[in-house]
């Protein structure tokens, strides 16, 4: 009898803890994007009309806080650049760009982010004007004022310089496509970024906004760098992603997400193998694997209904709980890289941009040359280009621009 009435009080729990964990967690996840059951709540046109809000609310805080902005609120430079912010911005003809108003949000959010920090206290922040008809630019223009510009088609505002070999490369109009413009758009800014001698440069491209405390982590991480050089980690890097697609962020069956999954298991187990040993203290063998099972199972269905990229906004909380992994191939939203390995990065780009878009052009660099990469997590900075500026049809999954920037 005793042994049954055990038996039944084990079975009420793990039929209590079912019952209201799981609820919880739902109601938790039915709002969050990339959750399993954010699409049983949210129907397709809801989740645009939801961005395309958010988008506005962005914009008009840009807008507010752009009109407050003065020359004397960013601090020059002197001597030794430690580190260059680079806004790469090109004007737009997609009347959904154009209106959405992303450069505008960039600009704001990274200036805001750039004149906060007290991390960095040799730094410089630009925009990067790419337009073949910069005067025409109207957004950027009227920032000039407050702003230093840099112009590949046009006068700069900073001493700037590059190789002159590459002189007719970047003086080049006409171009087959958009990708190979693109890609010799982004080394000009890098390369005329890099010529101010900073030692890192921050290439932002203009439909993506920072964390309010990205250099705080950026600075955070390279000291890490430093401290914990290893076979995995080294101190040398060429470039810290700190932007993935959360779409591509979920669990999966590469090794390194397995090996999550197979680790969060094992938390969920042991924590229910000791509340059983606290609150039942049961002996038998078959209990407390019965419990360690039940609490894998638990911890890992929990964790898939949130959904991965949610539960890495839980270690956003502490700049100790963010991690470097090596760098996938997409994307370039946002990059970090070292001053040491730009001339390197510049001469395979000028090689291979009408052979490779940028971002896979530069993972071949690091496949090819060996020189780490990473990429941070979770993500430093949000993408807010739902509309592309390469067609006026179509844009992106709206899913992945429903995001809180207050962080």
């Amino acid at each position: 009898m005793a042994v049954l009435s055990k038996l039944l009080l084990h079975m009420l729990l793990f039929l209590l803890s079912f019952s209201v964990i799981l609820p919880v967690v739902v109601f938790y996840s039915w709002n969050k994007p990339f959750s399993m059951v954010f699409t049983l709540f949210h129907g397709e046109n809801s989740i645009k009309s939801w961005a395309d809000t958010l988008n506005d609310q962005r914009l008009a805080k840009a807008k507010q806080y752009l009109a407050t902005i003065n020359e004397t609120l960013l601090p020059g430079y002197i001597g030794e650049t430690e580190l260059a912010v680079v806004i790469v911005t090109v004007n737009r003809t997609n009347q959904d760009y154009d209106k959405s108003g992303y450069i505008l949000q960039t600009i704001a959010a990274t200036h805001k982010m750039f004149v906060q920090d007290k991390i960095f206290p040799k730094k410089i922040m630009m925009i990067c004007n790419v337009d073949v008809f910069p005067q025409n630019y109207t957004e950027v223009v009227k920032l000039k004022s407050r702003i230093p510009v840099i112009q590949r088609y046009g006068l700069s505002s900073l001493p700037i310089t590059f190789d002159f070999k590459r002189r007719f490369l970047y003086g080049t109009k006409i171009y087959p496509n958009s990708y190979y413009k693109e890609t010799v758009d982004y080394m000009y800014c890098l390369e005329t970024a890099h010529s101010l001698r900073p030692k890192y440069v921050l290439m932002i491209e203009d439909d993506s906004i920072p964390r309010s405390n990205a250099l705080e982590i950026i600075h955070h991480k390279l000291q890490y760098l430093k401290r914990k050089s290893t076979s995995t980690l080294n101190a040398e890097f060429a470039y810290i992603k700190l932007f993935y697609p959360p779409k591509w962020q979920g669990y999966g069956f590469e090794l390194a997400r397995v090996s999550e999954i197979l680790c969060i298991g094992c938390i969920g187990g042991s924590t229910l193998v000791a509340i059983n040993l606290m609150m039942c203290k049961s002996r038998s063998n078959f209990i407390r694997v019965a419990y360690f099972l039940y609490g894998a199972w638990l911890f890992v269905l929990v964790v898939l209904t949130i959904g991965r990229p949610n539960v890495l906004e839980f270690f956003s909380s502490s700049k100790h709980f963010y991690t470097l992994r090596p760098t996938p191939g997409c994307c370039t939203p946002a990059m970090l890289f070292s001053s040491k390995f730009i001339p390197q990065v510049i001469n395979f780009l000028e090689t291979h941009y009408k052979d490779l878009h940028t971002d896979l052009a530069l993972h071949t660099f690091i496949k090819q040359t060996g020189i780490p990469a990473y990429q941070i997590e979770p993500n430093l900075f949000y993408h807010i280009g739902m509309y592309t500026s390469l067609s006026s049809k179509t844009h992106k999954s709206a899913e992945e621009f429903i995001f809180d920037d207050s962080q």
